[in-house]
């Protein structure tokens, strides 16, 4: 039995998604022995190779979560190969070879080191061609959604041969025939439990790798910008230089309506130069969170660059975040964005952000002008309600619904005066 599970092991390692190391493999084989027990001492062999495919299955799931699924279904096919290769290799050589030749103590030990090198060599071969054809990354393959169901289908085309086609004959018992039916049953929703949770884990992992390259891209965004505004203060620096120089002459000349003059139609219109490029964006500098300074300035710089007039007021350095920050970001944004479609249809667009870290925690106001259209407020946390055509008004409802999830969270919304107004209080979370 000790060569059988080490055959299986070897199985499952020549076809498993990544080069399995040695310490990897011994931990398998050990597993497989464990697992493996009601069928060498209890002589129990439907529920036993259950055990096994389930070891498999969780050894599948724990060893490397990036290919989890992947790990699952090449571990069972893995199992499905090794009972094939053996017993196709059991028959060949007892074909082959006479039956009282085999008997024989030398012959065979020779014929059993024959059929573990054959053994592994047509698993090593097969290994390579199923890697070659699923693990291409190609098509549906890509997708942990479809080898999750790869697996879901494997476990239970196996567990159906397992307990229909390997347990001994019911003998008219219905007790017997429903407790195996049972049993089975239960061991297949333990697995797919364990199958649901592991493609839960990857979804949530998916969506925060996501929104991770989202925030670099918007901090790359962030960066550019930031550049330009340097290379803009230059360019105005050397040009004052220059205009200072321009107004001495007529300074000596004492040329008072040739200045005055001057400075009304040079000078004056500079301003405005100055003016459009600083809208504060220094002071997200002291939010301390990179995933939502990235998104902050990414909005505050597209609004800004729709003539926007935007407010940025963060006096207090800002690290930390008393929620998840990916829901955060998820919050924001749809807070963020719909403040600059709303500001850009009023008469005098204009949005503010303010964050400040007080003793309870962070709060986060987010202010915009609108038009009135005589809107309820009430109305617009509705699901499928929205004033832009096109839209699916969806936005404001899950915001509302990842805030209803923390019980640290005061959400208030108000509208007065033309000024649109979302307002978080972010309180500590009690240990």
């Amino acid at each position: 039995m000790l060569l059988s599970f080490f055959q299986l092991s070897l199985a499952i390692r020549n076809v498993w998604p990544q080069r399995m190391k040695l310490k990897s493999f011994i931990v398998l084989y050990l597993l497989l022995l464990l697992a493996g027990m009601p069928v060498t001492l209890l002589s129990c062999i439907p529920y036993g190779l259950f055990g096994i495919l389930v070891a498999v299955c969780i050894y599948g799931l724990v060893t490397c979560r990036d290919t989890a699924s992947q790990n699952v279904c090449m571990g069972m096919i893995g199992c499905v190969l090794a009972i094939v290769a053996d017993n196709f290799l059991t028959i060949l050589l007892h074909m082959l070879i006479p039956l009282a030749l085999i008997n024989l103590p030398f012959v065979s030990f020779s014929v059993r080191l024959i059929h573990i090198l054959l053994f592994y060599l047509i698993t090593l071969l097969c290994g390579r061609l199923l890697k070659k054809l699923l693990l291409s990354g190609k098509g549906v393959f890509r997708l942990s959604q479809t080898w999750y169901l790869i697996d879901a289908a494997l476990l239970l085309l196996i567990t159906i041969y397992l307990f229909d086609n390997l347990i001994a004959g019911q003998n008219g018992s219905i007790g017997k025939m429903i407790y195996n039916n049972a049993l089975h049953i239960s061991g297949y929703l333990l697995v797919m439990l364990f199958l649901l949770l592991a493609m839960r884990r990857s979804y949530m992992e998916q969506i925060q790798t996501e929104a991770k390259q989202k925030a670099l891209q918007d901090l790359q965004d962030y960066t550019r910008n930031l550049e330009a505004m340097y290379n803009g203060l230059r360019s105005f620096k050397h040009d004052y230089i220059n205009i200072l120089l321009s107004l001495s002459g007529y300074i000596e000349d004492c040329d008072m309506d040739g200045l005055n003059e001057y400075f009304k139609n040079k000078i004056f219109p500079t301003k405005n130069l100055i003016s459009q490029g600083d809208y504060k964006l220094n002071q997200l500098s002291n939010i301390g969170v990179l995933e939502i300074k990235s998104l902050l300035s990414a909005k505050m710089i597209y609004a800004h660059e729709s003539a926007i007039d935007v407010t940025i007021d963060i006096p207090d350095r800002v690290d930390h975040f008393p929620i998840d920050t990916v829901d955060l970001a998820r919050i924001l944004g749809i807070f963020l964005d719909n403040a600059i479609e709303a500001a850009l249809e009023a008469e005098q667009p204009q949005i503010g952000l303010n964050i400040i870290q007080n003793k309870a925690g962070v709060a986060v106001t987010i202010s915009n002008h609108f038009r009135d259209n005589g809107v309820m407020l009430h109305k617009l946390k509705q699901k499928g309600f929205s004033t832009k055509i096109g839209h699916q008004g969806i936005g404001l409802c899950n915001a509302q619904k990842i805030i209803s999830s923390y019980d640290n969270v005061l959400h208030e919304t108000t509208m007065q005066c033309g000024c649109f107004m979302q307002h978080m209080e972010l309180t500590a979370r009690k240990e």
